[in-house]
């Protein structure tokens, strides 16, 4: 990128531009700034200057260069009859803009440059300009440019960037659990209620065990079939589910599970039997993850149709399981298939001779011609001949697999059906590299192939590599079901299960010593009672747990279990309601409490299912208590627009970063930021994992990551709950709300007055940090800090009991104000 001095053609502003400006600021000979540290008037909001420098309107200069979160040089382009002058006057006042935003000895905008293609003027935001030179001038090597770049090239740009991040830089930030007693405090642990221990093995067996006899009794007598699902509620309908399907049109049919099987999986696998098609058949099966669909194919094994029953032969490869590196993974798969095809088709011996043969008829065919011969010269050795090859096909396991396939198909004249498992799971890349290996693999066997695939990695290949070189009929989708419905069929398991085999007497001891003894029919009362309170009331408790289960069955049914057994659960309140003496209320309050604490006594982020967005890192070039809030802000707000992928909702991090590093953070703080979003599951990413991400991989918002801001910010128990590992760059305040924390310590709980005291301070803490913050564009009002702020200010007016403020019109994150 070069200034052609000698054949400068300008007539417009737009000929200033490209052919000046750009190639001064960008060109390596030139300033060499990097072109992303550069920026045109769209990426600004419009000012409104003085009189003076004729404009009335809105005002943005045609360029600035930002460094660390900070705008630090304005740049004017005016068409070549216009005075350069007036560009630099522009400049001028739109930096004096920019800095007055800024606390006192802190101007950023320092650099200004204002052109109309044939002069050039540098200077400073509040002086004249220090340099005038003619554009013919500033050709590589002259003093002229040497000059221009030891004022303002990307070294002193840079040098005025850190400088500005020094001056504004917080002090260490204090985290009050170390002022309270140190990170004793956040590993000490609680013992599980007493109420659940002798309850506790049971619902594990039903909600957490992975064992065969679970499943088992879960797939006759516990799944959720589509009669069965239930909706959301409008609030959550848009986050949890998926829409993909109606977008698609026809190419996605949703299956209906229902209590005797599924129509369509069975239709698919009858017609591939009736037909044989020469190449094989594969059956895509989407969905998110954690949403049944392992489940689903394990039930319909052993549901599937009557006549067809005994027909079928099943065979599950776990990519769990599997290799790194499945790009060369072919005898994996294969060792893995002839695994399980025996393990799960005992009366089909692959050792005996019989089935040998029919395994290996097609080499034993291509070789006829060998053996007749040897056979006619030594007969026995033909014989040993043959007999050796079969072993030496056997312990390979492409040609086992292959030979399996054959026997089954062909010499039996069956159904092979494989199911590729847990692809879903895996990375975008190790999707796309099984979709590959699933493909060699149906082709090799010829056999009718299930693989599970994520929703997000089909819309976004299915027209392009590797997706693009096989079309099938019809993909299968399978929806969710809510956790309030997977809870309810697994709670009446577990009790029929208890009426069954439990002691007709239970008893246990609470915290106060007071020995109980209860009928195990009190048990079933007590769980409906919980489940009622959980989902059967318009409380906001239910969409605060399906949000952070985020329609993964698995974390649901984790979360039910530790809220039943967690030791912050009172005795004494189970106590009551077991035995009826007298209703006490689970309140929201509690269960927020037991999932963000679970078993210990205090909330950090390495426990529970919640987490602290108004953390930071002290690692960061500028740690802020509002990045993580203001990243998934812009998530939650934009969730329904088309990001640059294509994909609603989907942004790329470097997209993120740029738009942030407006509210003054610095590209690489929100980087690391959004890493730290991805590892919580508050934000997922487009390539299926939640390890890390890079500037152009693009990321959402998760449901979980919606409802932290969307409701959790406004709750007192949250908010209290986050302060021991909230960094405080105060240290006044640090040391006061750890005297909180530590009075909880002693005590084993704090009084409500003084968690009131506690959030009221750390409010008016916030408030300050907004303020000190304050950037040109953050003062808007409708930024995630003044979201987060006044949902914080909302809770507390909430908690003394006076009128809760509302924020004025429809919420911005989901339209309506029902939360």
């Amino acid at each position: 990128m070069h200034i052609d001095h000698d054949q400068l053609g300008i007539t417009t502003e737009s000929d200033v531009e490209q052919k000046v400006v750009m190639p001064l600021l960008a060109g390596a000979a030139y300033l060499a700034i990097p072109e992303r540290a550069i920026f045109t008037k769209q990426y600004l909001v419009p000012s409104v200057l003085d009189k003076a420098a004729g404009r009335v309107a809105g005002y943005y200069p045609d360029y600035t260069v930002w460094m660390r979160g900070f705008p630090l040089l304005v740049v004017e382009a005016k068409a070549p009859d216009v005075n350069p002058e007036v560009g630099y006057r522009e400049a001028s006042l739109y930096a004096r803009h920019l800095n007055q935003a800024y606390p006192t000895k802190i101007n950023p905008s320092r650099f200004l440059i204002a052109t109309n293609g044939k002069r050039v003027l540098f200077g400073y935001w509040d002086s004249n300009p220090v340099l005038d030179v003619m554009t013919a001038e500033l050709r590589p090597g002259s003093t002229a440019l040497a000059s221009l770049q030891e004022k303002c090239g990307s070294g002193a740009l840079e040098a005025h960037a850190l400088h500005c991040l020094d001056a504004i830089r917080a002090a260490d930030g204090v985290y009050p659990y170390a002022l309270a007693g140190g990170s004793a405090l956040l590993h000490a642990k609680l013992p599980p209620n007493a109420f659940a221990a002798e309850l506790s093995p049971i619902l594990r067996r039903y909600f957490l065990s992975g064992s065969p006899d679970s499943i088992r009794e879960i797939i006759e007598r516990a799944y959720v079939t589509s009669d069965e699902i239930t909706e959301y509620d409008k609030v959550l309908e848009a986050l949890l589910k998926d829409r993909l399907a109606v977008r698609r049109g026809g190419v996605v049919q949703a299956l209906q599970p229902g209590r005797h099987g599924e129509e369509h999986v069975a239709n698919v696998i009858s017609a591939f039997d009736r037909l044989r098609p020469e190449g094989g058949q594969l059956q895509i099966i989407q969905g998110s993850v954690g949403c049944g669909k392992s489940l689903f194919i394990q039930r319909y094994k052993a549901l599937g149709p009557e006549h067809l029953s005994t027909h079928i032969h099943w065979a599950v490869v776990d990519f769990n399981t599997g290799p790194a590196d499945l790009s060369r993974a072919e005898r994996w798969l294969c060792s893995a298939f002839v695994e399980d095809f025996e393990r799960n088709n005992p009366s089909i011996d692959s050792t005996a001779p019989e089935v040998l043969r029919g395994m290996f008829s097609a080499n034993l065919q291509r070789r006829r011609t060998y053996y007749d011969g040897l056979k006619r010269l030594a007969p026995e050795r033909a014989e040993i001949e043959k007999a050796s090859d079969l072993v030496k096909w056997r312990e390979d396991p492409e040609e086992t697999a292959r030979g399996i396939a054959q026997y089954i198909l062909g010499s039996r004249h069956e159904v092979l059906v494989v199911v590729m498992d847990n692809v879903d799971r895996l990375d975008l890349k190790s999707q796309l590299e099984a979709f590959q290996l699933t493909l060699w693999f149906m082709q090799r066997t010829r056999c009718f192939v299930i693989l599970q695939m994520r929703d997000e990695t089909y819309d976004r290949y299915k027209d392009r590599p590797p997706l693009d070189t096989f079309r099938t009929g019809m993909n299968f989708h399978i929806t969710p079901p809510r956790f309030i419905d997977v809870v309810k069929r697994r709670l009446e398991l577990s009790l029929e299960h208890l009426q069954g085999q439990a002691d007709n007497t239970q008893r246990y001891n609470t915290e106060t010593g007071v020995h109980v003894t209860y009928h195990k029919s009190e048990i079933a009362d007590f769980l409906a009672l919980l489940y009622n309170e959980l989902f059967n009331r318009k409380r906001n408790i239910s969409r605060v747990l399906e949000a952070i289960a985020g329609g993964d069955v698995r974390r649901a049914l984790d979360m039910f279990v530790s809220i039943i057994t967690s030791g912050h659960f009172s005795e004494s309140v189970i106590t009551a309601n077991v035995l009826g003496r007298g209703y006490i209320g689970v309140s929201e309050q509690l269960i927020l409490k037991i999932l963000m604490r679970v078993d210990y006594r205090f909330f950090s982020d390495h426990t529970g299912f919640v987490s602290n967005i108004l953390a930071s890192n002290p690692d960061w070039q500028k740690p802020d208590n509002f990045l993580l809030v203001e990243a998934l802000y812009f998530l939650a707000l934009n969730r329904k627009r088309v990001g640059q992928i294509g994909i609603e909702g989907y942004f790329t991090c470097d997209a993120v970063a740029y738009e942030m590093q407006r509210y003054g953070y610095v590209y690489e703080d929100v980087l690391a930021g959004l890493n730290l979003l991805l590892v919580r599951k508050l934000i997922t990413a487009d390539h299926m994992n939640f390890a890390e991400v890079g500037a152009q991989d693009s990321v959402r918002i998760h449901a979980s990551g919606f409802m932290h801001v969307r409701v959790l910010c406004g709750r007192m128990e949250y908010l209290y709950g986050i302060i021991p590992t909230t960094p405080i760059y105060d240290r006044e305040i640090a040391r006061r709300l750890a005297d909180v924390v530590g009075q909880e310590s002693v005590r084993g709980r704090v009084a409500s007055f003084r968690k009131l005291q506690a959030v009221e301070m750390f409010y008016e803490y916030l408030r300050a940090q907004q303020a000190a913050n304050a950037t040109p564009f953050s003062k808007s009002g409708s930024t995630g800090t003044d979201y987060v702020l006044k949902q914080i200010n909302s809770a507390i007016g909430h908690f003394r009991n006076a009128q809760r403020e509302e924020m004025s019109g429809p919420d911005p994150l989901d339209g309506c104000d029902l939360l």
